[in-house]
């Protein structure tokens, strides 16, 4: 009987995450490229199997977020790691980057980024390709915002903080948090080996298991740590973390502790419905200093739906509690928006800051008037035992939209009277038909005998 040993398994292969030893270099765009061929970014289909090219992009990726994370401190924002009063990195923690003279601050911007990306990264499709390192990462939002102002009075830089609700798997080996798709992709036994599996004892931060815990933490632990009690607070928060964030701020008691500090919020690509908000408080806060942006083909900072919403073609069911604007066509996923929108959410916060009695201006889009909706597929409410009668009933349903499209296409469009016809031969059509009739009685006639 023949066995294979786990020796004689295929060995995984080893990448520095170092983009020169990986073969690639940074060009004067701030654009990564391949050395042996400048035209090319980063190849991903290095071989036919998956597994290597997966271990090949963890290191390059880890290569890119060291120089971000870099660049980041280059620009003021120092490493502080969560839980505070963590002993060492050698315990589970996760990384966050704020303002050194953050206790300093009359206004102070927390940016909350996707789950799903590494810290510091926007996009790597950008960060790693068109566009560039700085404007795929949150290098240009940390640049730009450091050439606002406070607010009227105070023409300092406002502070920072970037969250990091995405690197919350910690990964012993590495001394490091891993976001959820790159935790997949570290280093394992062999080549043939997948993933690893989530054991809550060694992959669990503490106060810090998921993005709802990081968000709270940030709120209620590092704010009050670092933050002064005068200071307002800006929030802009991305893709899944708008929801995160407005379920968190929609509760009467949070609000009690976190409402008072907030000066504006920014959600960019949100789904979380106002129109069924629970704190008064909140939803107030929100219609007059809030701001949504979602993905739409109008240009960039267009106003497309009030606080109550709009047509289900544009904001779909729900109402996003303020204003809401289109990110811009060039925004087609959700890793893209703050790409593409950040300017014109850093120019609306820069609008607040500048004044307190600030409030949103009365907005209202008129849409045409849509059929009402009761949320029901056609055939959901069917007898399961009764697959027929399910099935009668729908075909009932969609013979009567069919005939009330009928009904309104021929009011719309009622075909011409003959005698009304330009360019028509009256005699020429009605000898044709006689022929054709002629035709038809011969051939009936054919038929019977």
């Amino acid at each position: 009987m023949f066995r294979r040993r786990w020796s004689g398994l295929p060995a995984e292969p080893k990448f520095a995450s170092d983009l020169k030893e990986l073969s690639y270099f940074i060009n004067e765009k701030d654009e990564v490229r391949y050395v042996h061929d400048p035209d090319f970014y980063f190849k991903y289909f290095s071989t036919k199997n998956t597994r290597y090219n997966d271990c090949q992009r963890f290191a390059f990726d880890h290569a890119v977020n060291q120089i971000i994370d870099s660049r980041l401190e280059a620009e003021g924002l120092k490493e502080v790691l969560l839980p505070l009063g963590v002993a060492s990195k050698d315990e589970p923690h996760v990384k966050i980057r704020l303002s050194e003279d953050l206790s300093s601050k009359s206004r102070v911007v927390i940016i909350f980024g996707q789950s799903s990306q590494d810290f510091g990264i926007l996009a790597h499709r950008v960060a790693s390709g068109p566009g560039g390192l700085n404007k795929g990462s949150m290098v240009n939002i940390v640049k730009a915002l450091k050439q606002q102002k406070s607010s009227a009075t105070d023409n300092a830089a406002p502070g920072i903080i970037l969250a990091n609700p995405g690197d919350l798997w910690w990964w012993p080996e590495g001394r490091k948090g891993l976001s959820e798709f790159a935790r997949h992709q570290i280093p394992g036994s062999s080549l043939v080996h997948w993933g690893w599996h989530h054991d809550p004892a060694r992959n669990i931060i503490s106060e810090n298991a998921n993005p709802t815990e990081h968000l709270k933490y940030i709120f209620e632990k590092v704010v009050p740590q670092f933050v002064n009690n005068k200071a307002k607070i800006d929030v802009i928060a991305l893709g899944d973390m708008s929801d995160e964030v407005e379920q968190y701020l929609d509760n009467d008691d949070v609000w009690a502790k976190v409402g008072y500090r907030l000066n504006a919020l920014a959600v960019l690509g949100g789904y979380y419905d106002m129109r069924k908000a629970n704190c008064q408080g909140f939803q107030k806060f929100l219609d007059q200093r809030g701001r949504a942006y979602i993905m739409n083909q109008d240009p960039l900072d267009t106003l497309i739906a009030g606080p109550e919403g709009g047509s289900r073609a544009v904001t779909g069911y729900a109402g996003y509690g303020c204003p809401t604007y289109s990110v811009g066509p060039d925004a087609f996923i959700m890793e893209l928006v703050l790409v593409e929108a950040g300017s014109a959410v850093l120019k609306w916060l820069q609008e607040v800051a500048l004044d307190k009695d600030y409030v949103n201006e009365r907005v209202h889009i008129f849409f045409p008037e849509e059929e009402e909706d009761d949320g029901k597929w056609p055939g959901w409410d069917r007898d399961d035992d009764d697959e027929s009668k399910g099935s009668k009933r729908i075909e009932e349903q969609d013979h009567e939209e069919t005939k009330k499209i009928q009904v309104r296409v021929q009011r719309d469009a009622q075909p011409p009277k003959m005698d009304e016809c330009e360019g028509i031969n009256e005699k020429f059509v009605k000898e044709i038909a006689k022929r054709e009739k002629v035709a038809d009685g011969n051939a009936d006639s054919e038929e019977e005998t």
